[in-house]
């Protein structure tokens, strides 16, 4: 199977590989340190016969540690792909620049690296939080026109106090379920906002 990864990078050099419990579908974990999300969202799905090309999402500004981690990225997901699966990397280096004209060169940029029927993935842990906008549209321009399909889309975090990381506060957040709440909420028709609420808090039962 095709997929397709979207990670950003982080602007800093000093990252840390981190246990990383899992919220919201512990399908996805994997017990070793890691660095990246996107690796536990991977691992333990990969098969022979996939093929996966990941883009990186390097940005221009802090440290411009992008295509150092880019490495870190691609050893860390070879490193865990067991089955043997065929991975390529690419980096795709952006401005850190909320301009309109950059911000249309982006989009463009990243909806032409997409491809029909390919299942996809997103790590939105690091770079300007925009990126993490952008891919949510990429996503849904994917589904309607590519026929692309969604995997997961991932996020860790971890709590600092004093400078200091809070014991335990590591996780990784799968965050698909917020992507799925905006595809629904687009396609909700409903005679006034009362009703189209009650659709929502039915939706949200259990």
């Amino acid at each position: 199977m095709k997929k397709i990864v979207f990670a950003t990078l982080p602007l800093k050099k000093d990252i840390e590989k981190r246990n990383y419990p899992v919220e919201g579908n512990a399908l996805i974990e994997i017990h070793e340190p890691i660095y990246f999300a996107a690796t536990s969202a991977l691992a333990g799905t990969l098969k022979p016969e996939d093929e996966v090309k990941v883009i990186l999402l390097e940005t221009e500004g802090g440290e411009n540690a992008g295509k150092e981690h880019a490495k870190e990225f691609e050893e860390e997901l070879n490193h865990f792909n067991k089955a043997g699966a065929k991975i390529s990397c690419e980096i795709f280096t952006s401005t850190f620049n909320p301009s309109k004209a950059n911000l249309q060169f982006i989009f463009k940029a990243l909806v032409r690296k997409l491809e029909h029927g390919a299942e996809i993935y997103a790590d939105i842990t690091y770079g300007p939080k925009p990126l993490a906008f952008f891919l949510f549209t990429v996503f849904q321009f994917a589904e309607k026109f590519f026929d692309c399909s969604i995997g997961n889309i991932v996020y860790s975090k971890v709590e600092f106090e004093k400078g200091k990381i809070v014991d335990g506060s590591e996780m990784i957040y799968d965050i698909t379920p917020l992507y799925l709440m905006n595809s629904f909420t687009n396609m909700i028709e409903a005679p006034s906002s009362e009703r189209a609420i009650q659709t929502v808090e039915a939706l949200f039962e259990e």
